[in-house]
C-alpha cells in the first residue's frame, strides 16, 4: 500500500511540473521591445512541439511542457519551466554609440561608400583558394526540428567569386532531427555565401538608402566609423555597417529586410508575378544578415563570421483551408531558419584530384528548376552525414 501511495504521489508531483497551455510575450531584456519569430520548443513524451512568436512577440503555447527552450539567433537562449506574462531575452550584441540624425547627410559618407564599391572587387573578390568552413543550421516548424553541423573545406573560385565547392566527410557532418527522414541541407550555407553584404552594397544600394552617423562610436582606430542606413522607399529595409574610411572597406555589417524588400530582391518581381499566376503566395519573408570580415595575409577580405536568420511563410492558393492554416504557421515545412558560418583560410592546399568536391550553386527561394538543377540538389541532399534523433541538448 505504501509503495502504491508513493507512486501516486510521484505521478502527481511530476504532473504538477508540466506547464499547461498559455500565452506569453517575448521581449528584448534591454529595450523591452517585442521580438518576432522567436522559437519556443520542447520534446515531451517522445514528440517535438514548437511555436513561433508573431510580429507582436506573442507566442501561444498550446502544448504542455516540463522544460521549454526559448531561442533566437541574436539573443541568449533560455530554458524555462513555467511561462510568465513576458519572457525577456538578453541580446548577444549590445548597441554602441548614439546615431546622429540630421536633415542633411554629410557628403563624405556617399563619397566614401562609392569608393568602397569601386574597390570591392579587388578587396573582396579576388582570392582563389581554400577555407576551413564550420557551418551550423537550425530549421524549425510546428512539429519538426532540424539541425545540421558541417565541418569541411570550402574552395573559392575567382575572379567572379560566384562559384564555390565543398568537401566534407561522414565524420564531420551530423544531422539532428525529430525522425530519421531528414537529408543534408546546404541552403542556408549557400545563402550566406552568395548573399554576402558586399554583394548587396552597390551604387544602386547607396542611391536607394539614407545613411546616418553614430557620433559616439569608438572603433579600434580613428579611421573606423559606424553608419546606420534605411531604405528611402521600403520601410522594412535597415541596418548598419562599420567602415574604414581610409582604406574604404567594410569591416562589419548588419542588414534586416522584410517581406516587401525580399520579394523584390531575393525572388524578383517577374518571378514572383509568375508564381502568383500558378497560385503560390509568399505571405512573410524576413531576413537578417550579420557579417564580420577577416583579412588574409595578402590584404584581401573574406566573410570570417556570418549569422543568418530567415522566416519564410509561403502557401499554395489551391490548398484547402486546413492546409493553408498549417502552411501559414509553418511555411510548408521549416519557416524559422537560423544559421552560423565561420571561415578560416588554410595554408596547406589539398590536391583537387584526391578528394570529391561538391559544387555549391547559389540558393533560390522561388524558381523553376531545370533537370540539371534538380539533380544537383539531390546530390547536395545526400552528402555523407551521421544521423541522430533530436534530444534536449542545444
Amino acid at each position: 500500500m505504501s509503495r502504491l501511495l508513493l507512486c501516486l504521489l510521484t505521478l502527481v508531483a511530476t504532473a504538477g511540473h508540466a506547464q499547461n497551455a498559455a500565452t506569453t510575450v517575448v521581449a528584448d531584456a534591454v529595450t523591452h521591445e517585442p521580438l518576432a519569430h522567436v522559437s519556443l520548443f520542447t520534446k515531451e513524451g517522445g514528440r517535438f512541439h514548437s511555436v513561433i512568436s508573431n510580429t507582436q512577440g506573442v507566442a501561444k503555447v498550446t502544448f504542455p511542457f516540463q522544460r521549454l527552450t526559448v531561442s533566437h539567433l541574436n539573443y541568449e537562449r533560455r530554458t524555462v519551466r513555467q511561462l510568465s506574462d513576458t519572457l525577456f531575452l538578453q541580446p548577444r550584441y549590445m548597441s554602441t554609440g548614439e546615431v546622429v540624425v540630421t536633415n542633411k547627410e554629410p557628403e563624405w559618407i556617399r563619397r566614401c561608400l562609392k569608393e568602397t564599391v569601386k574597390r570591392k572587387t579587388q578587396n573582396y573578390f579576388t582570392h582563389d583558394g581554400y577555407e576551413q568552413v564550420d557551418f551550423h543550421t537550425q530549421n524549425m516548424g510546428r512539429n519538426n526540428i532540424y539541425r545540421f553541423h558541417l565541418q569541411g573545406l570550402l574552395r573559392t573560385k575567382s575572379p567572379d567569386r560566384k562559384r564555390y565547392a565543398l568537401f566534407c566527410d561522414s565524420v564531420n557532418a551530423q544531422i539532428v532531427a525529430s525522425d530519421s527522414t531528414r537529408l543534408t541541407d546546404t541552403q542556408n550555407l549557400r545563402r550566406m555565401l552568395y548573399e554576402d553584404f558586399m554583394e548587396d552594397l552597390t551604387r544602386g544600394f547607396i542611391s536607394d538608402h539614407r545613411f546616418y552617423h553614430y557620433a559616439d562610436y569608438e572603433g579600434k582606430s580613428k579611421d573606423e566609423v559606424k553608419l546606420s542606413f534605411k531604405a528611402k522607399h521600403n520601410t522594412d529595409d535597415r541596418g548598419w555597417l562599420i567602415l574604414d574610411t581610409t582604406r574604404c572597406i567594410v569591416l562589419r555589417a548588419y542588414r534586416s529586410t522584410g517581406t516587401k524588400t525580399n520579394r523584390q530582391e531575393r525572388i524578383g518581381t517577374l518571378m514572383y508575378g509568375l508564381s502568383k499566376m500558378f497560385g503560390y503566395r509568399v505571405d512573410t519573408f524576413t531576413r537578417d544578415y550579420r557579417v564580420s570580415y577577416g583579412e588574409r595575409s595578402d590584404g584581401t577580405l573574406y566573410p570570417a563570421e556570418v549569422r543568418y536568420k530567415m522566416y519564410y511563410a509561403g502557401r499554395d492558393g489551391d490548398s484547402t483551408k486546413e492546409e493553408a492554416e498549417f502552411s501559414e504557421q509553418t511555411g510548408g515545412g521549416f519557416p524559422n531558419m537560423e544559421a552560423t558560418m565561420t571561415l578560416s583560410p588554410v595554408t596547406t592546399h589539398p590536391s583537387p584530384d584526391t578528394i570529391t568536391w561538391h559544387e555549391l550553386p547559389a540558393s533560390w527561394y522561388v524558381t523553376f528548376n531545370s533537370e540539371a538543377d534538380r539533380q544537383l540538389e539531390v546530390k547536395l541532399s545526400n552528402l555523407p552525414a551521421i544521423f541522430s534523433i533530436y534530444d534536449d541538448n542545444p
